[in-house]
């Protein structure tokens, strides 16, 4: 998912290549070719040396090692490659991972969230529960102030900010600024984070800060950092605190769908700390870490979740997601009919 893929573009870009070291060594002057077999087992073993939650989902990556080989020789097709990484993509249940064909005659995969439901998996390719036009029709007078921060006032002195990703932190200050300005008088707000795909940590850490009255722990990160499945770095305490010029601290509701995810997920941990704070709608991804690619022999790339991402408790909610408080999905139907009845919920919770 081209979301995904951005947020590890930016984890190379400002972390450096040593996340990809390996895998370039092995590509640089040693490559042992270009074969079906060498592609499986360089995919094999570079989640093997990078990704970072075996422990957490109790995976067994030998044992998948052993389970798939024998699917892959020299004749093997690349849409039979693709069908054996695909079949061991979705054995991770994580959003994270995505492979992404070169060749333009395959799609990338998965294409669309993993959602476990009853038992039953279901690749979601189109988010068909929220709608920002359809809220616009409860939010008349709503203003776009960034290209993922926009707000307006709805009925019963209500205000809504919408928060569907990060921009560069300077923009961010300065939309917050406007819009906080204009919903200060507001009795409640809600933030909705429905369409939140992902984006860059600190920026969503700051914009949890606007909504803070002290400093807690909210989050802790960690990195894999070695060949063996339990190297990691020493974790990193995230903390949300006061940010801006003035915060908002009257009563909120968090508006969260299985399309949250990423950094609107890490961003949904930084507002459970607060007071006052209730969750609404369906429960989140539950894909968290940074996810940089890596490339084959064959020019295909692939994305893998190289950390372990933590709430403020230890809790790991990775390929599980976070749940609401109070839960409720829109239907298609009801945004054809241009009825969000989560955001009518969430309206009903502050009128309490």
């Amino acid at each position: 998912m081209k979301r995904n893929y951005f947020k590890a573009t930016l984890l190379v870009g400002l972390a450096g290549l040593f996340i990809m070291a390996s895998c370039e060594k092995e590509m640089i002057g040693t490559e042992p070719g270009n074969t079906p077999v060498n592609n499986f087992e360089l995919f094999w073993k570079t989640f093997d040396q990078h990704y970072g939650l075996f422990d957490v989902k109790q995976i067994n990556w030998q044992g998948i090692h052993d389970q798939f080989s024998g699917r892959v020789n020299d004749q093997t097709t690349d849409e039979e490659l693709y069908q054996v990484f695909s079949d061991m993509i979705v054995l991770l249940n994580d959003n994270h991972v995505n492979l992404y064909p070169t060749n333009g005659d395959l799609p990338v995969f998965p294409g669309g969230v993993l959602s476990y439901r009853n038992g039953e998996l279901k690749i979601l390719k189109v988010q068909e529960d929220y709608d920002l036009e359809v809220v616009k029709k409860y939010a008349t007078d709503y203003q776009q102030l960034t290209p993922f921060i926009g707000c307006g006032q709805l009925p019963g002195n209500i205000g809504y900010l919408s928060f569907t990703g990060t921009d560069p932190r300077k923009k961010a200050q300065k939309a917050m600024n406007a819009a906080l300005a204009r919903l200060a008088g507001a009795k409640g707000l809600i933030v909705d984070i429905r369409g939140n795909y992902g984006g860059f940590d600190p920026t969503a850490q700051y914009v949890a800060g606007r909504f803070a009255a002290e400093r807690k722990l909210y989050m802790t990160t960690r990195k894999r950092n070695g060949p063996a499945h339990d190297n990691f770095t020493s974790p990193v305490e995230w903390f949300v605190e006061p940010t801006g010029n003035a915060q908002y601290t009257k009563p909120i509701v968090l508006l969260t769908s299985r399309f949250t995810q990423s950094v609107g997920e890490t961003f949904t941990l930084a507002m459970r700390q607060r007071d006052r704070m209730t969750m609404v709608g369906d429960t989140t991804s539950g894909c968290f870490s940074d996810n940089p690619n890596f490339e084959l022999y064959n020019g295909w790339l692939f994305s893998l979740s190289v950390g372990d991402y933590r709430a403020a408790d230890g809790q790991s909610y990775e390929g599980i997601g976070i749940a609401p408080d109070i839960f409720i999905r829109n239907t298609r139907e009801d945004l054809l009919a241009g009825k969000d009845l989560t955001l009518e919920k969430a309206m009903e919770v502050l009128d309490r």
